[in-house]
């Protein structure tokens, strides 16, 4: 109703008429004061939530890497129930273990293109090829989600190579790729007397492994860093084939080097690259080690996965690495 009204008839309600000064105020916007506490308050709880975001994703990554080795497993047991052994660390040609279960990672195609031959198309030195292609093909299952590198690295006239986060173990004699700069009373990667799963033309048969498949380690995280250089050895490790182990005649000969690209050995610690930065290169690059924090994950060769610390004691360490050492572990 119109306050103003002249009517005479009563209204039947009394109508409430306020002064246009007396009319309630809208707020439209908080005050400086109430903007600055509710901004301390979200950015106390993104300090808070932050961590425990970064928890959870490194939680999932290590679950990634652990099924990678999971699947390397899977891969290496379906190759020896096919062939009656494991696939050998490297040959002649430079073709590297993580080559030959490629069909068995669900990478047949891949595995179609190689060409084993060290002539022509099939030596890793022929640009264009098809086996410096594959060299240069991103397999997920080869690599930790950790791993803070490219995706692709050009190194040793293989353009886009990938790097690799896991390597075979070729056990606890080898410390050095050479034998003339391996340490007295050891052997180098060029000797076929090692007492791991992989290594030169390795026929390695479960049979062999007389420690104990659950006790023996197969396969390795490695701290990969090309870039990293000590002692003139770069912690550079790669899958599907090595032209720097290439030529090798696999016979304890002096052919080829650089074998650590694809094998390690259990001689060094764990995560030596981070942890002992006054090791020999020679030792550091040989040793297993991973981007998680704490240790590294190891396919053992009953297709079981471990997270072994860096604070396992260093002879069980040892011990795991070979196939037939005879030692009594304890829990690792």
């Amino acid at each position: 109703m119109n306050c103003n009204s002249n009517s005479t008839r009563p209204p039947l309600t009394r109508p409430t008429c306020f002064p246009a000064t007396d009319r309630p105020q809208t707020r439209s916007a908080f005050t400086l004061v109430e903007l600055l506490v509710v901004i301390a308050i979200i950015g106390i709880l993104v300090g808070l939530l932050l961590p425990a975001v970064q928890s959870a994703r490194e939680a999932a990554r290590r679950m990634s890497c652990s099924n990678n080795l999971k699947q390397i497993g899977l891969g290496m047991h379906n190759y020896h129930d096919t062939f009656g052994k494991f696939p050998y660390g490297w040959d002649q040609r430079g073709t590297t273990w993580s080559a030959h279960i490629l069909p068995q990672i669900e990478q047949g195609s891949l595995y179609e293109t190689l060409i084993f031959q060290e002539s022509g198309l099939g030596n890793w030195a022929t640009d264009d090829g098809p086996n410096e292609a594959a060299a240069g093909t991103y397999i997920g299952t080869y690599r930790c989600p950790s791993m803070a590198l490219p995706d692709h690295i050009d190194n040793n006239g293989i353009p886009e190579r990938v790097p690799a986060s896991y390597r075979g173990s070729a056990g606890t004699k080898a410390t050095s790729d050479d034998t003339s700069t391996a340490l007295p009373d050891s052997i180098s990667l060029e000797s076929l007397d090692q007492d791991g799963i992989f290594y030169a033309c390795s026929k390695t048969k479960f049979r062999d492994i007389l420690d104990g498949t659950s006790h023996t380690i197969m396969i390795g995280e490695s701290y990969t860093d090309p870039s990293f250089v000590k002692d003139g050895q770069a912690m550079d490790y790669w899958y599907i084939g090595s032209p720097s182990s290439d030529p090798c005649r696999c016979d304890g000969g002096t052919g080829g080097t650089e074998f650590s690209e694809v094998v390690g050995t259990t001689i060094g610690p764990i995560n030596s690259r981070l942890r002992k930065p006054d090791l020999h290169g020679r030792l550091m690059e040989l040793s297993f080690g991973s981007y998680h924090t704490g240790g590294a994950y190891f396919l053992l060769c009953d297709g079981s996965v471990q997270f072994i610390t860096e604070s396992v004691n260093q002879e069980v360490y040892v011990g795991l690495g070979s196939r037939s050492g005879h030692e009594v572990l304890e829990e690792f």
